[in-house]
């Protein structure tokens, strides 16, 4: 499965929060009544604005991390941040682990959502990028955070089998092809001598008929 180019760029012109922060018309729905997560009532939210306990993959976390809460939400903003931020000039090179990180950014979605001092506006600007990174994997935008998560994250682990497997065949093909133009190149090597020996060895053969007739005058 492909990341569309297109919902890439969405992706990570919603994750260049300050922008939006900064705008003056603000993009958001929910933020234009509520400012913080606190004055937002739970019964008043939509299902995807709650949070939801979660067990996550046992390879995603750390048993340590995994027992609290700030720590999931840090761990998973530092691999968003590596891998959407930092290194998003290699996303399509590396469409396997983008995948497979897509699951940390519904991780820090998530948790986020129990930060009570968050902004609506900026939870919103989340759940957009969420959706958009969502939907190029053709998962609902109404599906639970977990599916979401296991999805992504099982994908991920199976394109990575495969991205591994791929460049190991690579490699070998690329060392046969190596070994057979170091043997075709020996060929030729051992052709040349060989034609210059031929070439040396007909000269004196001439030389020693020119050496016969001399003398037989």
């Amino acid at each position: 499965m492909r990341l569309k180019t297109a919902y890439i760029l969405i992706f990570l012109s919603i994750l260049n929060f300050p922008n939006s922060l900064n705008a003056k018309e603000k993009n958001c729905f929910y933020c234009k009544k509520y400012k913080y997560l606190k004055d937002w009532p739970t019964d008043k939210r939509p299902k995807a604005f709650i949070y939801e306990k979660i067990n996550y993959p046992e390879d995603m976390f750390s048993k340590r991390t995994i027992k609290n809460s700030k720590h999931i939400k840090k761990r998973a903003t530092e691999k968003v941040n590596i891998r959407f931020v930092k290194s998003k000039g290699s996303l399509k090179k590396y469409q396997h682990l983008m995948i497979k990180d897509a699951a940390y950014f519904e991780a820090m979605f998530n948790e986020t959502l129990q930060e009570k001092r968050s902004t609506v506006e900026s939870i919103e600007n989340l759940k957009k990028a969420r959706d958009a990174i969502r939907q190029s994997l053709k998962i609902s935008p109404n599906a639970s955070s977990s599916e979401a998560i296991y999805k992504f994250w099982a994908t991920g682990k199976m394109m990575t089998i495969i991205y591994k497997k791929n460049k190991k065949n690579k490699k070998k093909k690329k060392m046969l092809e190596d070994k057979e133009v170091k043997k075709r190149i020996k060929i030729l090597e051992d052709l040349k001598k060989q034609i210059q020996i031929t070439k040396i060895n007909a000269q004196k053969a001439a030389i020693m008929e020119a050496e016969k007739s001399i003398n037989a005058n």
